[in-house]
């Protein structure tokens, strides 16, 4: 009987595949078809590092909104004026050009009105200073202008009012930014200031240049409105005039709500989830906590939980103001005393005992801690007699209701004083209570559960019940109704009856009585008469959100449906999901799987967050670093020791490493190791396996030791370090290691992070604690592999342990296909450990045993795909079958054992695979797409559609042009110090600044003497902070758009930017005077975007380029888009062998440069590399090898293009068109 199965190698822009069929007869596999498809990381990463592509793209959106923004103060700002003539005329059509068009006003009264001028003393703080302290006298037009120009300042300046709900750390007290508007308040007091328009003006009066005024944080209340309040009083003007300037300086629109962002709840589908700030779910998580520690006193035997007396001990320091987070140490020393606590695992002896270790952190109760110094230690009931929005419709609201008002009211109020109101007026506190109301702040996060499913599980929490056994409680009285489970009897008996459920079930009795859902399940429906589905409400502590199952097409074909699902918003997982189920649903649609095939995937480990992924990353460059260092060691100590060159092997290295971890002994003789007794021929000591193979020990480097081969071989053998006779003596050579975690456990402890931290801060404290993490699961595993008196079940390499959440979602979306008719709980789908795979990939001859995978060519995905799909539990017998026989043959018994490979020709067929392997690249043209939102509308919601440009358009730098010697040049401004050595200078356009810079700058260090204040003018303090350069790449920049004010010279009326990569190319063909000639077309990304936004059909681009070239008319032959595929060939497209898979793979490359002057790089569909590739500028010649990257000329190309001449599906077959 044959059995067909379909093995995945999931990474984040790879996806390799391989199908292939189990022979039971001939007990083989054969290789049916296989793939590699290479896509786009869901996150951008630039120099090494990762961030979000949808967070770069709200930055830059917030920027644009921010401008505009400000635009439409400025000109509701000057309506006003000019309705009470208190600036020059501007008509309504002059400011709606400005708001629609952004053509400035430029009369020249305006411009006049605006200009400031040290000569004429015209400066707008000296304006405000005059209108702070002088009664102007608005009937003449001059000093109505004074006040209209001191106004129009406080418009530009009055920044962004933050409101009580910003929880970011620089809003804090201790932030830098009410840091910032503190230490100004104090200087202004210091100066005898009482407005800031006076301070600043006396600083600029007194120093002019020498002192910085912008560039300083202000308070929008305390500076800036307490000034306008003040001008407005002082010149007695009208309350309507204060009302109209009022709303048009000072309005600012409410934040958006991001609500809708919020996940839903694991249990309630369709609620979201709670705030972590709600009282009641602040309850959940401390009972959550406190029902789980565990406790060993002076008269326990074992751990166990904390009596009811013990609970009510612990449970105030949870509702401590001062202390939001603390140490489970002071947990500890309330109930046993002053260091008279420990950890389980601590060598230490203590009377108490517990299962958390004192540095855990504990997260308390501060909103409830908060509530509680204001009502009372019974709050709600505090709140009840208080609060007067006690009706509703249909009665008085109930406790709870009431508790929810006023967290609603904490949660959402951005504005102190009607916070404050809300205290005075519906709470009916006192002055001092209303104070400390108004000063709650509560966290902004979010937890996974909705509040409806908090509350069904608080009963049972209360109890004492740990969360997964109240998780099988919580749903209980809604799926039995209050009418059943209200009487006493009832309810008793079902708690009794499940409760033993529950406490009494065995996992290991699992085949015999099912899954404690099905007997809890079973119970209720016996016992009770239930409608049908009742039971199928029953909450699981491991219920996460499903996918529904698979549904026909239109053709009766099986497919699986979108992966989109609300638990899952990592951007890189999302993408190798989409990638998945294309790949998946296109063998459905050929037939070449079905939904009983067996599904083998191994999952990336780099699918989690960007914090552990930046750590890993980190993590793997240091080790880079240490092992080149090794490398130069052991040239150097092997040519001491011998007098001979060595060009150390990545074993060598490897061992190398193991000798150092080892302090230059051996673990189990206590011999002393020099270099030449493991590096060269025949070497007294090797790499050996704490935990022999041959009992499921992996190759790990955790699990390898530098060892004595007599005492491996005739001592060891296939023994644990536990039972050998010195057992003692290797536990002393091993201490430092036990040192050293423990030691870094403690550093990591010291990483810790809280709600509302900086978010820099607080990823770099997260990634530093992963690394650490990382480094204690080294020494920790490799430590308590020589303690481990036998091996754990989950410890052997087919165990699936280290597989996180993004794994198990790929899990359940595949499931929803491949299932067994009868259960879907019967699932096809099966988890390949990575290490497993790298394991059989050295047994098969893959890889050589400690040698790193080469991952040069994108084909090692598919050759791992192969394996996985051929590794099942026969083989993981086999293996374990093999490493006893291999112990045994090194014992000097039996015979040298063979492990026997899928098929005969297994590693020849799998190593050659490269050479019939075509790599499909999927890089969709985002460009023509259609930006789709909801918008509300007169009638109803209505699906609206923009013209949002995808991608880059150019370069963020802009450049100035100058006119040198009749060349136009151009320049940008840098900072100076941006100059990192001397030669740089000579960039410099000005003569005089350059030789000021350099005089500064003689007889000193660079790096020193650029740091340090240079001045133009020392007399003046005019410092030198930027200058204008040179920018001698730049020659023909794209002209984005003109300047609001024209220079009279052309050529400094526009923006130049750079472009930063074409988006097409064009290119024409045809006969000129009998010749074929041919001529290109470039169209840059932000030409694209300009016709995308004019065109009507988006699905019809030809008219992007015209259909005949400029000079010569020829007419178009091809277009070419980055990161298309391209198929070469010498002289004829008839050269082509479309049904010779190895002729395509040798002609197929990718689009990966459009270069100004038409030349295009074309990189091969296999290379994976990324940096240090040959360049070959030659024409394709089909008995030429493959070259990494082709530049070439547009009459050097001979190609049809994916799209135009041929097509290229998902599993990389290709049609040619007609």
């Amino acid at each position: 009987m044959n059995k067909r199965i379909l093995g995945l190698d999931t990474g984040t822009n790879s996806l390799g595949w391989a199908v292939v069929d189990w022979d039971e007869h001939a007990q083989s596999y054969e290789l049916i078809k296989y793939g590699d498809v290479i896509f786009q990381e869901g996150v951008k990463i630039e120099k090494g590092i990762e961030s979000s592509k949808a967070a770069e793209r709200s930055g830059y959106k917030a920027i644009r909104k921010q401008y505009f923004r400000r635009r439409l103060r400025k000109i509701q700002v000057l309506k006003v004026l000019v309705k009470y003539h208190l600036c020059p005329y501007l008509s309504d059509d002059d400011l709606r050009q400005w708001h629609l068009q952004k053509q400035y006003p430029k009369s020249d009264e305006l411009m006049l009105w605006q200009r400031t001028s040290d000569e004429e003393g015209k400066n707008p703080y000296y304006d405000r200073h005059r209108c702070l302290h002088e009664k102007l006298d608005l009937t003449v037009e001059a000093d109505r202008y004074t006040l209209g120009r001191a106004l129009y300042h406080l418009t530009q300046r009055r920044g962004f009012l933050s409101n009580r709900l910003d929880t970011s750390a620089d809003n804090k007290e201790d932030g830098v930014v009410k840091s910032g508007i503190s230490q100004l308040s104090t200087e202004m007091e210091e100066a005898g200031c009482e407005y800031l328009g006076d301070y600043f003006y006396k600083l600029y009066d007194a120093q002019g240049n020498k002192v910085r005024i912008r560039q300083r944080y202000t308070d929008r209340n305390k500076h800036y409105q307490h000034e306008f309040d003040a001008i407005c009083e002082k010149q007695e003007l009208s309350s309507e005039l204060i009302e109209d300037l009022q709303r048009a300086i000072f309005f600012q629109l409410p934040l958006k709500s991001q609500r809708h962002g919020v996940g839903r709840c694991t249990f309630e589908r369709g609620k979201p989830r709670c705030a972590d700030s709600h009282p009641d779910y602040e309850e959940f998580r401390m009972l959550c906590f406190v029902n789980n520690i565990q406790v060993k006193g002076p008269h326990d035997l074992e751990l166990r939980p904390l009596t009811y007396e013990e609970r009510e001990k612990i449970e105030p320091l949870f509702f401590r103001k001062s202390k939001p987070n603390f140490d489970f140490e002071d947990i500890a020393k309330a109930l046993a005393g002053k260091k008279n606590y420990a950890w389980i695992h601590d060598k230490e002896e203590r009377a108490y005992k517990f299962n958390y270790r004192m540095t855990q952190g504990v997260p308390g109760c501060p909103t409830i801690a908060q509530l509680k110094s204001i009502f009372g230690d019974d709050w709600k009931t505090g709140i009840a007699e208080t609060y007067t929005l006690i009706q509703k419709k249909n009665g008085s609201k109930s406790l709870q209701e009431m508790v929810d008002d006023v967290w609603n009211v904490l949660y959402s109020f951005s504005s102190v004083e009607k916070l404050k109101e809300f205290a005075h007026h519906k709470l009916q506190l006192d002055e001092e209570s209303a104070e400390k109301f108004a000063k709650i702040k509560l966290s902004h996060s979010f937890a996974a559960l909705s509040l409806k499913a908090i509350r069904k599980f608080l009963p049972f929490l209360r109890k004492g019940m740990y969360y997964t056994h109240a998780s099988f409680f919580a749903n209980i009285p809604t799926i039995v109704g209050k009418e059943i489970w209200n009487k006493e009897q009832n309810r008793k008996y079902i708690m009794e009856n499940v409760g033993e459920l529950v406490f009494n079930y065995q996992p290991k009795h699992r085949e015999v009585q099912g899954t404690i859902e099905m007997l809890i399940k079973d119970f209720l429906a016996n016992n009770f008469e239930l409608p049908a589905g009742a039971t199928d409400k029953l909450y699981h502590p491991s219920m996460i959100e499903t996918y529904p199952n698979a549904q026909r097409n239109e053709f009766g074909i099986l497919q699986l449906g979108s992966p989109r699902t609300n638990a899952i918003r990592n951007p890189m997982a999302m993408r190798s999901l989409h990638i998945l189920r294309r790949v998946v649903n296109q063998l459905l649609k050929e037939s070449i799987i079905d939904e009983n095939t067996e599904v083998h995937v191994e999952y990336a480990r780099e699918l989690n967050d960007a914090n552990k992924r930046r750590a890993i990353a980190d993590r793997q460059k240091e080790q880079d670093k240490q092992h080149k260092k090794y490398g130069d060691e052991i040239r150097k100590l092997y040519k001491e020791e011998t007098g001979k060159d060595i060009e150390p092997t990545q074993t060598d290295v490897l061992k190398f490493q193991l000798w150092e971890e080892q302090n230059h002994h051996c673990l189990y003789t206590g011999e002393q190791i020099g270099i030449t007794d493991f590096i060269g021929s025949n070497p007294k000591f090797d790499i050996e396996h704490t935990i022999p193979q041959s009992v499921g020990g992996d190759s790990t480097q955790m699990n390898l030791t530098l060892c004595d081969n007599r005492f491996n071989r005739e001592v060891k053998k296939a023994k644990l370090p536990t039972e050998l006779a010195n057992h003692e003596e290797i536990l002393t050579r091993i201490e430092p290691w036990k040192n050293k975690y423990e030691q870094l456990v403690k550093e990591r402890d010291k990483q810790r992070t809280f709600a509302g931290m900086d978010k820099a801060v607080k990823d770099i404290r997260i990634q530093k604690r992963h690394k650490l993490q990382m480094e204690i699961d080294y020494w920790r595993g490799k430590y308590e592999r020589f303690t481990m008196t036998e091996v754990p079940e989950g410890f052997s390499r087919r165990q699936g342990t280290g597989i996180g959440l993004i794994s198990r979602y790929a899990g359940l979306y595949l499931k929803s296909l491949f299932h067994q008719a009868d259960s879907r709980n019967k699932s096809n789908v099966y988890v390949v450990k990575g290490v497993a795979t790298a394991e059989f990939r050295k047994m098969w001859g893959l890889q050589s045993e400690y040698e790193k995978k080469c991952r040069d060519n994108h084909s090692h995905h598919c050759m791992d795909a192969i394996t996985i799909a051929c590794i099942g539990k026969r083989e993981y017998d086999l293996m374990a079958e093999y490493y006893r026989m291999e112990e045994t043959f090194k014992q000097g018994r039996g015979s040298k054992p063979k492990f026997s490979k899928p098929w005969a020709t297994f590693t020849e067929d799998v190593l050659n695979i490269y050479k019939n392997l075509l790599v499909v690249h999927d890089t969709p043209n985002n460009m023509p797409k259609h930006t789709k939102k909801y918008v509300q509308t007169s009638i109803g919601k209505v699906l609206a559609q923009g013209d949002t440009a995808r991608g880059s358009l150019h370069l963020d730098t802009y450049y100035g042009a100058i006119e040198r010697d009749g060349e136009i040049r151009y320049v940008v401004r840098r900072p100076l110090s941006s100059f990192t050595k001397p030669e740089e200078l000579e960039n410099i356009v000005d003569e005089t600044v350059k030789r000021t810079i350099k005089e500064a700058i003689a007889d000193k260090n660079f790096k020193q003497a650029i740091a340090e204040p240079i001045y133009m003018n020392e007399e003046k303090g005019i410092l030198i902070k930027k200058v204008r350069c040179f920018a001698k790449s730049v020659k023909q920049p794209i002209n984005i758009r003109q300047h609001r004010d024209l220079s009279k010279k052309e050529y400094k009326q526009q923006y130049h930017v750079m472009n930063e990569n074409n988006y097409l190319l064009a290119i024409y063909e045809g006969l000129v005077k009998n010749k074929v000639v041919r001529e290109f077309e470039i169209v840059s990304y932000i030409e694209a975007a300009k016709y995308y936004k004019r065109s009507q059909d988006r699905n019809i681009f030809s008219s992007i380029v015209p259909t005949h070239s400029t000079k010569y008319g020829l007419p178009l032959k091809t277009k070419l888009l980055m990161g298309q595929l391209v198929l070469m060939f010498e002289e004829n497209p008839d050269e082509i062998q479309v049904d010779n898979t190895k002729d395509l793979v040798k002609r197929l490359y990718k689009v990966v440069g459009i270069e100004k002057d038409g030349r295009i790089k074309f990189k091969y569909h296999q290379e994976a590399r990324k940096e240090g590739l040959p360049i070959f500028s030659t024409p394709y010649k089909n008995n030429d090898d493959y070259a990494p990257i082709f530049r070439q000329s547009i009459n050097n190309i001979n190609i049809l293009v994916d799209g135009i001449d041929f097509t290229i599906d998902i599993l990389g077959k290709v049609t040619l068109k007609e």
